[in-house]
């Protein structure tokens, strides 16, 4: 069988060439493409030789990628070699990427599809091919991969989270190139280098540049890494998972379902923080970073500044009337940095002054320029680009500038709006009349677009660039972080009728960020201990001990400096560190805490406070995970007695120290008594929360469990069948945390001589811990 057209590609194109194939075949024309044609079985030498014999022409979709494949080399060639003049038009050279045409491929008249329209790049791929022959079966609908027709290059997958693309994007040909070489598996490349090199903006353009070869294609802010399975939860969402865990985990499990995903993770610092959340399966990583070591997760490429001639052109692209002398006299005064020559071009186009005369600034005003402004771990030259204009929008709008100042306190994430217009009695004048008049604050916010400081996505803003939000950080006083304190701490403690935080997804970065280490923490000191020990129960309600554990212990540091080590308001933070510490499995030394914890509030409170009832049943717990059953008990059933005289005690509380009680009373061997204790917590639990919580499916599960032990399966098969039907109404019928209960019920059913019944929930069990 005869061929109109061969077309020759590598993998990194393959989006391209099955676009290009299919038009052809919709034109009429015979075409042979590895994708289609070269099917498990076939012989992949002996088709490879029919395609460059037998087909009329070879189409060569030419890439940086292309360039360097050998298979792609001997392709083109071949049909070079047949047609030396070109006379017969046997090789047809597509360029889907701006790349050079080395050697003989220049001589080769070449059609450019880059950075055209869908019909544009059609009506060219048209003109560019002749011939007629046709009679191969193919597909009677668009082909997919999967599940959709092949999609044109630039049109955005539908699970898609990156930020825009830079319109003056300039150069790096083999650096995209290098990130194209993808494996079977999945492929991991960092790109590290110097802050302002553009790292970031590499990774935004390649996945706009090969968005159409993938499917799922997500961005990850990880420079705080207890932040980062925030990001995961809204992919999770993205991709259709809305059942309650681990969103880590979710996201991981999708994605091995799928071969064509691209997750970026930005501005990452530590590789083994960012190890438990890279995927696995035949997808591509790309991260950034300015660290070393991150060759141990996958290829490294080091990437330096652009050489003079890309400056120069993006200096031509921002600032048009620039000319040729100033453009390079620029580029070397900033050390041909992207960043910098982005906010040299932002401050030229704002100050509306020549090129020459900020150039001469920068020459003559070195020291001065330089100084201002600290950057850790940067070149300070960057932030202090931004000094005049600065001054410029404090003289025309003093609110926009301390709203500035505010945000520089807060993550270099999305901050939304309303954190200001909620807590606007929080802010100092003019902010506060500013930020409770819609159309005032849309001003300042809009001077701050204006000027470059931020962008706006909604009702939520951001300080623009890293670098400026440090400078801006170093350059403030101690009110406007002051200000951020207060208005995270304001929304951190606002709860949800019986439900956690409900604003913490989103607040937690910026809960991190003044929390961090501050010069100005001495002065947000009670606030900042507060958001510290909200942020690790926080966390351990998550279930990231690891990440929960440091603030909680900076927190009792904290309060030991500001009170003393034995005031009584230390206490509540030695509580909460102890929790973290269990969470850990550090029982000794939570142990210690809970107990220098009691001894703090009895001297506080008496012995009688139910508070205390409450700091007991946690020692009491430890104690016994540590073994020290009899303890155990004696401190629990002094909680108790501080819960019974009680006038309104926590139900949550009292379900706990029952469970608690019922644990350690078994461990005792009064099987009886603690059944009775489970039947009260189970009774409790649900007057207050209803029946269909989690905690009662796990108190109903520990009933049962003693009825087992107690020959009273039959009582017990009700209530773990309870326990399943709560689990699959709040996680589905497939998560995984119902596998403890199937196994129960088997052993339940067991016991009631149904071998068959056990058998089938012991593998129900199986097939749900396997996902």
């Amino acid at each position: 069988m005869g061929w109109d057209f061969f077309v020759s590609y590598t993998s990194a194109d393959r989006a391209w060439a099955e676009w290009i194939a299919w038009e052809l075949e919709h034109d009429g024309h015979r075409v042979l493409v590895q994708a289609w044609d070269f099917v498990p079985g076939a012989d992949w030498v002996a088709r490879m030789h029919e395609a460059v014999q037998g087909a009329e022409r070879t189409i060569a979709v030419l890439s940086s990628a292309y360039l360097s494949s050998a298979y792609g080399r001997a392709e083109w060639q071949a049909a070079w070699r047949d047609d030396p003049l070109g006379d017969r038009r046997k090789l047809l050279v597509l360029r889907v990427e701006d790349c050079a045409r080395p050697g003989l491929l220049g001589s080769v008249t070449s059609e450019d599809l880059f950075g055209l329209g869908e019909a544009a790049a059609r009506q060219r791929v048209r003109e560019a091919v002749r011939g007629a022959l046709t009679g191969r079966a193919r597909p009677a609908t668009p082909p997919a991969f999967p599940g959709t027709s092949p999609r044109f290059p630039g049109v955005l997958p539908e699970v898609w989270h990156v930020p825009p693309r830079n319109p003056h994007f300039t150069g790096r040909a083999e650096q995209l190139a290098a990130l194209h070489r993808t494996s079977g598996t999945v492929s991991v490349h960092a790109v590290r280098g110097m802050g302002g090199v553009g790292k970031s903006q590499l990774a935004i353009e390649y996945a706009h540049r090969y968005a159409a070869g993938f499917d799922v294609v997500w961005w990850v802010p990880s420079e705080q890494p207890a932040a980062v399975p925030q990001h995961f939860a809204a992919l999770a969402s993205a991709l259709g998972h809305t059942a309650p865990g681990d969103p880590v985990a979710a996201v991981h499990a999708v994605l091995r379902r799928h071969k064509r995903w691209l997750l970026i993770f930005d501005n990452a610092e530590d590789p083994d923080d960012l190890r438990p959340h890279l995927p696995h399966g035949p997808g591509l990583l790309i991260i950034t970073t300015r660290r070393a070591g991150f060759d141990a997760l996958g290829r490294v490429i080091d990437l330096d500044p652009p050489d003079r001639a890309d400056s120069t052109a993006l200096i031509g692209r921002r600032l048009p009337h620039a000319t040729p002398g100033e453009a390079d006299a620029l580029a070397d005064l900033l050390g041909d940095l992207p960043l910098a020559i982005e906010q040299a071009a932002a401050y030229v186009t704002t100050t509306g002054v020549p090129v020459a005369t900020y150039a001469d600034l920068v020459r003559t005003r070195a020291a001065e320029m330089l100084a201002e402004g600290r950057v850790v771990g940067r070149d300070e030259t960057l932030a202090s680009l931004w000094d005049l204009s600065l001054a410029t929008l404090t003289d025309r709008h003093p609110a926009a500038r301390h709203l500035l100042d505010v945000l520089a306190h807060l993550a270099p994430e999305p901050v939304p709006l309303a954190l200001f217009t909620r807590n606007a009695d929080l802010l100092p004048a003019p902010l506060a009349d500013v930020v409770a008049d819609p159309i005032a604050l849309n001003r300042a916010v809009g001077a701050l677009v204006d000027h470059y400081f931020v962008r706006r996505t909604g009702d939520d803003v951001t300080v623009v660039h890293r670098l400026l939000r440090q400078s801006l950080r170093s350059r403030t006083g101690p009110a406007p972080f002051r200000t951020a304190v207060e208005l995270v701490a304001a929304d951190a403690v606002h709860r949800a009728p019986g439900g956690w935080w409900p604003r913490w997804p989103e607040l937690l970065p910026h809960v991190l960020a003044v929390t961090e280490d501050n010069p100005h923490s001495a002065s947000s000191g009670p606030d900042i201990t507060k958001l510290l020990s909200l942020t690790s129960s926080y966390l351990v309600n998550l279930g990231r001990a690891r990440d929960a554990e440091p603030p909680a212990a900076r927190a009792v540091a904290m309060a030991e400096d500001h009170h003393g080590p034995d005031h009584p308001r230390v206490a509540g933070y030695l509580r909460v560190h102890a929790r973290a510490l269990r969470a850990l499995g550090r029982d000794e030394e939570a142990r210690r805490l809970l107990e220098r914890a009691i001894a703090l509030r009895t001297a506080e409170r008496g012995p009688d406070d139910i508070k205390l009832g409450e700091y007991l049943t946690e020692l009491g717990i430890v104690l016994r995970l540590e073994g020290r059953t009899a303890e155990a008990r004696r401190v629990l059933e002094r909680a108790l007695a501080i819960h019974d005289a009680a006038d309104d005690p926590a139900p949550t509380w009292t379900s706990a120290l029952l469970d608690a009680l019922a644990h350690t009373t078994r461990d005792e061997g009064d099987l009886e008594a603690a059944e009775k204790i489970y039947r009260r917590a189970v009774d409790v639990l649900t007057a207050a929360e209803g029946d269909h919580r989690p905690p009662v499916a796990g108190l109903l599960g520990n009933h049962a469990a003693m009825l087992l032990a107690l020959g009273r399966a039959a009582e017990g098969e009700q209530l773990v069948r309870r326990s399943i039907a709560i689990t699959d109404s709040v996680h589905g019928p497939d998560h995984p945390r119902s596998a403890i209960y199937w196994d129960l019920l088997s052993a339940v059913l067991r016991d009631l001589g149904d071998d068959d019944g056990a058998d089938a929930a012991q593998e129900r069990a199986r097939r749900l811990r396997e996902g």
